[in-house]
Order: structure tokens, then C-alpha cells, then sequence
């Protein structure tokens, strides 16, 4: 393991003065004009299916209830007879009729548990600083949107009353129209209530026929008509969902209609209902009766049984075939995914090569079958070797898989044995470089009892857990559990390997990095000479794991500001690297980085500059442009330019950095927040303020969300952002953004720490500005207090 390149946030200063308004939590920031849209939520490609048909009269009534600005609810009392297929329909045609008003803005709504929950998921909205008012901002914004009149929105499968989400009634101060869909047969007296009936047998028969023959122009011939319309008016009861898929069945089989009523009979499926709800009951049981899983083959029964653990998320093509064929013993040429389509098992969306189960199938799938662990090794162990190779990938590919892991340890029983220990292992790992470190946790902890259950106390694997989870409360800022759960790690190695021994080095080193973040740097330094005096005899002085340890004690001096000699250890180390490695690996590229970094501190920016040049160069050439390693070099290449006060240059590298953050590891990755403070440091210098405060913004809700609300990176950027307030001469905001990163500071770090003492003075400075006659440690001792 060489030397690593850190994605480092600019130090903790605020520059200027602090401001204006007292109460901020009440400050919504909307979204600037030009930054909204026609379509309003995040789903834009709302479309009805290929084969809807019928339903003229009903929206020729709603068009007018929408064109008039009425707000109305289409009520059916059950789901799965249309209408959401309306509201996706008409969403479609004013979609296309943009250009010829008559809104200004139009959205769709999936609801799910409550409307402030689901409006903060589909609207585009301006997130905020606390994300304790994003509820608020969303409603916000639906408010400036419905300002005009002009506002279309659709609320699709309210499934609760308004008694029971108060919030609802929100939506009736809003102007313009709202159509919402509810299973419910009443409502609510504030929305004008829309029956929405049952197909007619004609426009069923119309659904079946597109569907059975591919929505070709072939028809259903006349005599079949009568055997027709008693499947669809006595057996289906004009339940559209259900037409959709004897549809399917009928043309996977190529049944006649009536042979396809002679296998309903057979199998006694009909659909019935509940007289005073309109509701279907047993709907359920009849699908089992009509689906039977004896008749498929033994690979088909394997795949659904695969499915039925999965989400209800499409799963590209190429896995499906990676995964699943193997593990039901079946090559590609089988075509046994495709035949589940054709069969209406499986469904398959052509844009995205995707298939998936519908809900429906994989309930009783998964209850009937309950998926054990011999039948679907291979399944776990293909999706273990493709965990592992996202390792190295976007982060974007790595989150499409995650839900699919995850649900494979919490739906397989993989027992107590090595199989769930080995895959929860992987999956920790993906989920640590995914940011996902609340689950990573969780696993991690499982892990552990698994190996002292399994392999006991005293295992190298067991260490290897120990210390896993020791990185991550490191990462949450823990730093009494990690250095706990380090040292347990590290007794177990000792015990088993004695301690002179690489692995027990590389304990040594990481705890080492942990009190050089801490500030205890006696302690690091003295752990970092014992870990170079065992390399050095055991290994010798030309070993890259001893180049390695030369630049971790370089580090500890060099955050003591004894440069000289950390100076003197890199150039130890770059020969090594150089030499193991060559002049154009990123291991080396790394230890140039670490020397530019010396040069940029002693303000010797040439230096700096030619040997941050040096090391982009490698990366880019060995990783190239899109890679985390290359953003980050790109970033360091720009931290010279803004110290030298070329504000363009580090502009425009910093742009670069943080685009390839959010492309590598989406927006929502620590590492992608400090791209976001790096950016916002050079519009601040530039006095760009406004652009500058909405990076922090974003910055803090990624930190908080990852973090929670007490993290020394959190407190860094309230400072920095505290910072563009003073300079505005907003010093009331300046100094409440600026004591929260010191309330941190102190939680942290300890009252005495230089961090918290330089935080302290830039309060202090703030306080004075803002009240200039007032006692500033009176003030900090009861702001402390509450």
C-alpha cells in the first residue's frame, strides 16, 4: 500500500465580517428564476402505456375541471382499473402542448406515507442549509410556482384520508388545478370527488387485443367474442391489471381465448369482490391458481425465486445474465429471461435493457419457495466478485447495485456461516466508498460477532474486522471507539505474529494518523518512529513499505509546522518510489504531491507548482481525466493558483475537480462536499458571495447527511462560510455560523486545541463588529450553556 492523495478542504479561516438577520431559521432560500422548468418534478418521462385506450368521456371532463382550475380527486375505491394511467395520460398531453400555454408549470407527484415526504422526493426544490426546513422550502416553492394560476399537478395514489395526513389540506390554498388519485371511495369534501368506474367490456377487449397480438392490426375472431367477454366480464371482473396480464399469458402460449377459458376454469380463477368497497378480494390466491410455477422448467423456478428477493428495481440486462444464468445452471442462449417475459412473468423495459418482477408475483413467489442458500450460491458469490469490482468503479454504478446486495443478506438465509460473513464483508466495503457509513456500520458490528462466533477472538480475519470499524467511527470523527477498536486489532496481531511484523506496522501507522488528527502529535510521532525502526530492521531501507512510513512521520511534522524535516523524510522516500515503482506511477505521483504540499506551506508556490504539475500529469495519464485521483490533483494544482491569487486559473481547475467528483461519486459523497468548499473558497476570494454561499450550502447538507451535525468538517465549512458573511458585513449570521463550527471545534478537539483557539478568535472578531460594547466571554459562556 503506497502513499495516498487526499481530497483536502482549505484550512479553517474566516476572513472579513459577520450578519444581518437574527432569526435564519426561518430564512427559505427559492430557487432563482432561471433555474426552473416547465416540468416541475424530478420524473419528466410520465407516459401512459402503449395500450391504453377508452376513457374519452372521462377526460374530456377532467380537461375541463384542469382548464378551469378545479381541484379534483379521481376515486375508484380499489387500484389496478386506471387511474393513474389517466393521470399519466393527460400529464402527457400538456406536457406536449408547452408551447401553447395554458400552464406554467407542471409536476407529478407519487405519494408514499405523507404529502411533505413525498413533495420533498418529486419536487425540484432550492435544498437548505438545515435540512429540518426542506419540508418547508418545498412548500415554499410549490407556492411561488402556483403564484401565476398557471400550475398543473397531479398527486398520484393518495392512499390515505385527510384526516389522517392534515397536511393534504395544504394543497387546497394552492392556486391552479391538482388532480389527485385515491383508492379511497370518499375522500374529502375539499377536493370534488371524480368517480372513476370500470372499463367497459368493449375497451377491455381492446386492451386484451393490443396486447395478445402485439398491437398488430389482427382482432379476436367472432365466434371466440362470447368465450372472450366471459373471461374479461366474469372471470377478469374488467379489472384492467388483470386483462393486461391474461393477455400476456395467452399470447406467451399462443391460447385461443378459448382455450385460454378452459385453463382459468381448470384452475377455478375468477376475481371477486367485497359488494360495499368495490374491493377485490383473494387476488392474490387467484394469480397463484393461474400462475403455476410446476409447470416451468427448473432454471425459469430458480429466477423467479432470485427475483422475488430483489426489489422492485429494474435490473440491467447484462447482470440478470451474470448473476442469475449461472446460478440457475443456464447459458445466454437459453434465453430463459426472455421466455419469463413472454410468458408475463417477468417484466422488460426495452429503453433500459432492464427486467424486473412485479410485485404481485414475487410476494407469493418469495413466501411459497423461501429462497435457501444452496440453491443461489452462485447468485451470492456472482454478486460478492461484482461488489468487489465496483470497488475500483463510478460510484454511480456502485449505488445502482447496492439495494440488490443489500436485500440479498437480509432475504437469503445465509445463516450464521462463512457465506453471509464473506458477502457482508464485500458489501461493507462498497458501502464505506459509496459514503453509506451508517449501514457500513451496521454490517461492520454484525461482522464482528460472526467472527468471534465463527473463527473466535484471537483470527486474522477478526483483526481485520477490529480494525475495519475503527476506520469507520475514525470517519465519523469517533475518536475514542476508533482508537479503542485500532488497539484491539492491533493486541490480536501482536499476539499472533509477534511485533515486528508488517501488519502490526500498519496499525501502528493508522493509529498514528488518528492522533495526528486529534492533535496529539507526540503520540503519533512516537508510534510512527516505533513503526520505521521495526520496517527498517525487518524489511530494510529500500522497501516501499518503509518509503511508506517515512511519509507518515513526514505528515506528523509537517502538521506541527516543522517543514525541514518533513522535508528531508519525502526526499527519503521519493528515491524509493521512484525506483520501485518509476517516475510515472501514481504511488510516486503521491510522495511529489506531499513534497508540493511542504513547498505551498513554506509559500515557495514555483516548487509547489512544478511538482503538483509533475504528479497531475501521472495521474492523468494513468487514470485519465474522470478519475478521483486526477480531480484531486487538479484541486491541490489549484490551491497555488488561488494563493497566488490567479483566481481564473483556480477557477476553472476547481470546476474540473468538482465536476469529475459528482460524475466519479454523485452529489451526495463527502468527498464531492469538499470539491464544493474548494470552489466556494475562490468565489469568496473573487467577493462572488452568492455563488460562494450556495456551495457551502450544498456542501453542509451532503456533510450533515453523511455525518450528522457534529463532524470537524461540518465545522470547517460553517467558518468558512461564516466568513463570507463578515465580509458582507453580515456579522449576526457570521457569528452564529462561526460558534457552531466552535461548539463543534470544542466537542472535538478540547478547548485548548490551536483549531478551536482559532476558530475562537474569529468569533470573537465578529462579536466585536456586531456588538461592539458587549462582553464577549459572557456571551460565549451562556451561548455554551444552551
Amino acid at each position: 500500500m503506497g502513499p495516498e492523495t487526499v481530497n483536502k478542504v482549505k484550512d479553517s479561516e474566516i476572513h472579513g465580517n459577520f450578519v444581518g438577520r437574527d432569526n435564519i431559521n426561518v430564512n427559505i432560500i427559492l430557487f432563482q428564476e432561471s433555474e426552473r422548468e416547465f416540468v416541475v418534478t424530478r420524473n419528466v418521462n410520465i407516459k401512459p402505456v402503449f395500450y391504453f385506450t377508452g376513457r374519452e368521456n372521462e377526460l374530456q371532463d377532467l380537461r375541463h375541471r384542469i382548464e378551469d382550475g378545479r381541484k379534483s380527486v379521481l376515486v375508484s375505491g380499489m387500484g389496478g382499473i386506471g387511474k393513474t394511467q389517466i393521470c399519466r395520460k393527460l400529464f402527457d398531453e400538456y406536457s406536449d402542448m408547452h408551447e401553447n400555454e395554458p400552464f406554467q408549470h407542471i409536476g407529478y407527484i407519487e405519494y408514499s406515507g405523507d404529502i411533505d415526504s413525498s413533495l420533498q422526493r418529486c419536487l425540484k426544490f432550492k435544498k437548505q442549509n438545515n435540512p429540518a426546513q426542506n419540508q418547508e422550502a418545498a412548500w415554499r416553492e410549490l407556492e411561488y410556482l402556483a403564484a401565476s394560476g398557471k400550475l398543473l399537478l397531479f398527486v398520484d395514489n393518495v392512499n390515505v384520508s385527510i384526516g389522517e395526513d392534515s397536511n393534504l389540506k395544504r394543497l387546497l390554498d394552492i392556486p391552479g388545478a391538482i388532480v389527485l388519485t385515491s383508492r379511497r371511495r370518499t375522500f374529502s369534501k375539499e377536493f370534488e370527488p371524480y368517480r372513476i368506474g370500470f372499463l367497459s367490456t368493449e375497451k377491455c377487449r381492446e386492451i386484451y387485443e393490443r396486447i395478445r397480438f402485439e398491437n398488430s392490426d389482427t382482432r379476436v375472431v367472432e365466434e371466440e367474442m362470447p368465450d372472450l367477454e366471459y373471461v374479461i366480464d366474469t372471470l377478469a371482473a374488467r379489472h384492467t391489471i388483470t386483462i393486461e396480464f391474461l393477455a400476456h399469458l395467452a399470447r406467451t402460449n399462443n391460447w385461443t381465448v378459448k382455450k385460454l377459458r378452459e385453463e382459468l376454469d381448470r384452475n377455478g380463477f375468477q376475481l371477486e369482490y367485497m359488494d360495499e368497497e368495490d374491493k377485490l378480494v383473494n387476488i392474490q390466491k387467484s394469480y397463484e391458481t393461474l400462475y403455476d410455477m410446476s409447470v416451468l422448467t427448473e432454471a425459469e423456478q430458480n429466477i423467479l425465486e432470485a427475483f422475488s428477493i430483489f426489489p422492485y428495481i429494474p435490473l440491467k440486462a447484462e447482470i440478470c445474465n451474470q448473476w442469475l444464468l449461472a446460478d440457475a445452471g443456464a447459458g445466454e442462449k437459453d434465453y430463459v429471461l426472455m421466455k419469463l417475459y413472454q410468458k408475463g412473468w417477468l417484466q422488460f423495459d426495452i429503453e433500459q435493457e432492464s427486467y424486473a418482477l412485479h410485485p404481485v408475483f414475487a410476494q407469493f413467489i418469495y413466501e411459497r419457495c423461501n429462497p435457501e442458500l444452496e440453491k443461489h450460491l452462485g447468485l451470492i458469490r456472482e454478486c460478492q466478485d461484482r461488489l468487489k469490482m465496483l470497488e475500483n468503479g463510478l460510484m454511480v454504478e456502485c449505488q445502482k447495485i447496492v439495494p440488490f446486495a443489500e436485500s440479498i443478506v437480509e432475504k437469503i438465509d445465509m445463516r450464521k456461516g462463512m457465506e453471509r460473513l464473506m458477502f457482508i464483508h464485500s458489501l461493507a466495503r462498497l458501502l464505506v466508498k459509496t459514503a453509506k457509513f451508517k449501514k457500513a456500520k451496521e454490517l461492520l458490528l454484525e461482522l464482528l460477532v460472526l467472527c468471534k462466533d465463527i473463527l473466535g477472538e484471537n483470527n486474522p480475519i477478526t483483526a481485520v474486522s477490529y480494525h475495519n470499524l475503527a476506520y469507520l467511527y475514525e470517519k465519523d470523527g469517533e475518536y475514542k471507539k476508533a482508537e479503542e477498536l485500532y488497539k484491539k486489532s492491533l493486541r490480536i496481531r501482536i499476539k499472533m505474529v509477534g511485533e515486528e511484523h508488517v501488519d502490526v506496522v500498519n496499525i501502528y501507522n493508522n493509529l498514528a494518523n488518528l492522533y495526528n488528527r486529534q492533535g496529539e502529535y507526540k503520540k503519533a510521532e512516537v508510534l510512527c518512529i516505533k513503526s520505521l525502526k521495526i520496517c527498517e530492521k525487518v524489511i530494510g531501507e529500500k522497501n516501499p513499505t518503509v518509503a511508506m512510513n517515512y511519509n507518515n512521520l513526514a505528515s506528523v511534522y509537517k502538521c506541527q509546522g516543522k517543514y525541514r524535516e518533513a522535508e528531508k523524510l519525502y526526499h527519503k522516500s521519493m528515491p524509493i518510489f521512484e525506483k520501485v515503482y518509476g517516475e510515472e506511477h501514481p504511488n510516486t505521483a503521491a510522495v511529489y504531491n506531499n513534497l508540493a504540499e511542504i513547498y505551498e506551506k513554506r509559500m515557495e508556490y514555483k516548487k509547489a507548482e512544478e511538482l503538483y504539475e509533475k504528479s497531475t500529469q501521472i495521474f492523468e495519464k494513468v487514470y485519465g481525466e474522470e478519475h478521483s485521483d486526477t480531480a484531486i490533483a487538479y484541486n491541490n494544482l489549484a490551491e497555488i493558483y488561488e494563493k497566488r491569487m490567479e483566481y481564473k486559473k483556480a477557477e476553472e481547475l476547481y470546476e474540473k475537480s468538482t465536476q469529475i467528483f459528482e460524475k466519479v461519486y454523485g452529489e451526495e459523497h463527502p468527498d464531492t462536499a469538499i470539491a464544493y468548499d474548494n470552489l466556494a473558497g475562490v468565489y469568496y476570494y473573487q467577493e462572488k458571495y452568492k455563488k460562494a454561499e450556495e456551495l457551502y450550502e450544498k456542501s453542509l447538507q451532503v456533510k450533515k447527511k453523511v455525518w450528522g451535525e457534529n463532524h470537524l468538517d461540518i465545522a470547517i465549512t460553517y467558518s468558512n462560510w461564516a466568513g463570507v458573511y463578515m465580509s458582507q458585513g453580515e456579522y449576526a449570521i457570521a457569528l452564529k455560523y462561526g460558534f457552531k463550527a466552535y461548539r463543534i471545534c470544542v466537542f472535538k478537539l478540547g478547548l485548548n486545541h490551536p483549531n478551536t483557539q482559532l476558530v475562537k478568535q474569529n468569533i470573537e472578531y465578529a462579536y466585536s463588529k456586531w456588538n461592539p460594547d458587549g462582553n464577549f466571554e459572557q456571551w460565549l459562556k451562556e451561548q455554551m450553556k444552551e
